[in-house]
């Protein structure tokens, strides 16, 4: 159902591609922007203070999103109008066969789609179209808000990381100067150590917790557009409503470019 999100892919590599190629460019010493202790001060810090502000399981949920920012949602305009192509066949389905026949047409992945699945326990279950709207909105909107909890975790991440990126630059700056001996070389060492934990911080938040961030978000408002689409759909499919009707309802949730091609070979 999901597949890899070919912007994000490009956008993450890009940035990590660009940062080396300056780094390979402005020194040969490679090795001083590599600090494990650098960055699990920062990473471990930003996780500590994220698991003080919100409960374990919500920063979980959160770098879950943000690993799943690799993927890509099914909400394309092709994956769009499949969807109104099934709520035309599933109308013809549920008015010649019932919800006997109803459940048996459903592939497997669309037995796991959560939504798909719950609207078509409410239809079984004998509920009436307004109380299917009712409780497919209430589960719309549960989602949005854990998927909103999971975006302000990682924002809140993105706000720490640079801070406690600073917070070791500082320790850093304290222990060069405790061992300083007017060695003005090991003096410039030392220095470019403790900013090491800066850039890490910087980093962390700009191209990792900020871009997940937002791309929660993104996904958050595409996937309650295509469960608002799945909604109305089964509203339609439980009023029996005749496919043609079921078509021109469901082609307002699509482009005009991709309406056109959507043919109904049973009325």
């Amino acid at each position: 159902m999901f597949r890899f999100s070919f912007s994000t892919l490009v956008g993450f590599f890009a940035g990590i591609g660009l940062f080396m190629f300056a780094v390979a460019s402005a020194t040969e010493n490679h090795a001083i922007f590599i600090s494990l202790s650098s960055f699990g001060l920062v990473f471990g810090s930003t996780m500590a203070a994220s698991l003080i502000s919100y409960s374990t399981l919500d920063v979980i949920c959160a770098l879950r999103s943000m690993v799943q920012t690799f993927l890509h949602a099914p909400t394309s305009q092709r994956h769009m109008r499949s969807l109104v192509k099934r709520f035309v066949e599933w109308s013809t389905i549920y008015r010649q066969g019932g919800i006997v026949a109803l459940e048996e047409s459903l592939t497997s992945a669309e037995k796991k789609d959560e939504f798909i699945r719950a609207g078509i326990d409410l239809i079984g279950a004998g509920y009436k179209n307004h109380d299917i709207r009712t409780m497919l909105t209430d589960q719309m909107d549960s989602t949005w808000q854990r998927q909103t909890l999971e975006s302000k975790v990682l924002n809140t991440m993105a706000v720490y990381s640079p801070g406690f990126g600073m917070v070791g630059t500082i320790v850093g700056l304290i222990i060069m100067l405790d061992n300083l001996n007017g060695d003005m070389a090991g003096l410039g060492k030392g220095l470019a150590l403790a900013l090491i934990t800066t850039l890490y911080g910087v980093l962390l938040a700009n191209l990792f917790f900020k871009p997940a961030a937002n791309q929660v978000t993104e996904k958050q408002e595409t996937m309650y557009f295509r469960h608002q689409l799945i909604s109305e759909g089964f509203i339609l499919v439980c009023e029996k409503r005749d496919s043609l009707y079921v078509q021109d309802r469901l082609n307002a949730y699509l482009k005009p470019s991709a309406r056109e091609h959507i043919v109904v070979s049973d009325l």
